[in-house]
């Protein structure tokens, strides 16, 4: 799944009420001042639910990330979400189910979606084991991606390289 087909599947970006309703909790908006939100607290609750690719500053990135992680923390009741682990509560770490791989944050709710059936979207709460295992199985199966995507080396190109061997040896 795409960043933008997240960020429209979202369930809180999903609102279709009518307007001068709450976009957060429906409820009729009093104020002439405000149009999405009808109070502050809504505004909040609905900004830390969301990452956005284009935050003001690497602070407000990291500080939006926090509210993230710890929502996934507390949803996994602070505990290792692989079947039978009994890890300390203090060991907890969170994990991207759909690696991001550098890609950085786009205009998406990933943080926040629970993964659909195919494993797609979300984070999870896992141990440092089980962390580490994942961690390690994505780079391993980067890595096999990077090998399978190696152009195939030409008579010319080998030539070109054993030449630069033996100029190299040489000089030894």
């Amino acid at each position: 799944m795409s960043l933008v087909e997240e960020r429209i599947s979202c369930p809180l970006g999903q609102w279709k009420g009518e307007p001068g309703r709450c976009q957060l909790c429906n409820t009729v908006i009093e104020s002439t001042r405000r149009r999405t939100w009808c109070s502050n607290k809504c505004g909040r609750e609905w900004q830390r639910n969301h990452i956005w690719r284009f935050a003001r500053s690497e602070w407000q990135r990291n500080h939006i990330w926090r509210f993230a992680r710890s929502a996934a923390k507390r949803r996994a009741k602070y505990r290792c979400q692989r079947l039978g682990c009994s890890a300390e509560r203090r060991d907890c770490e969170v994990n991207h189910i759909n690696p991001r791989n550098g890609a950085g944050y786009g205009p998406g709710c990933h943080h926040h979606l629970n993964p659909d059936s195919d494993g797609v979207g979300g984070l999870e709460v896992l141990c440092h084991a089980h962390h580490a295992e994942v961690t390690a199985a994505q780079a391993s199966a980067r890595a096999a991606k990077r090998v399978a995507n190696r152009p195939k080396p030409t008579k010319k190109s080998r030539a070109k390289l054993a030449s630069t061997a033996r100029a190299a040896n040489k000089l030894k």
